[in-house]
């Protein structure tokens, strides 16, 4: 439920950042803009961390440390400026490799 509750704040969140410059003749400031970015995604990467490192699956070893150094791999894509499809994919692609490479070493 926290989940949810989550995603539909970040979701209104962005809304009205992108409806407030269409509804006023005013900017928003660029820290601000970006101080939001940044909250939304570590919020969405914290929720997605815990609901990974809680995972216990046996028949996949070692999910935990392959899962954070995935999420750390597309946070570091996330803050080097690419777009959240790009992050998400760089952080899926290191996922399914390393998850493949020790499913192949076992």
């Amino acid at each position: 439920m926290t989940t949810w509750l989550t995603v539909l704040a970040i979701g209104l969140g962005s809304v009205a950042l992108r409806a407030l410059p269409l509804l006023t003749t005013r900017r928003l400031p660029e820290r601000l803009t970006a101080a939001a970015g940044a909250g939304g995604m570590s919020v969405l990467v914290g929720f997605s961390a815990r609901s990974v490192l809680e995972f216990g699956d046996p028949s996949m070893p070692y999910a935990a440390p392959v899962a954070v150094v995935s999420v750390v791999i597309g946070l570091v894509a996330a803050f080097r400026g690419r777009c959240v499809l790009t992050s998400t994919a760089v952080g899926l692609v290191a996922y399914v490799a390393a998850a493949g490479a020790i499913g192949a070493v076992r």
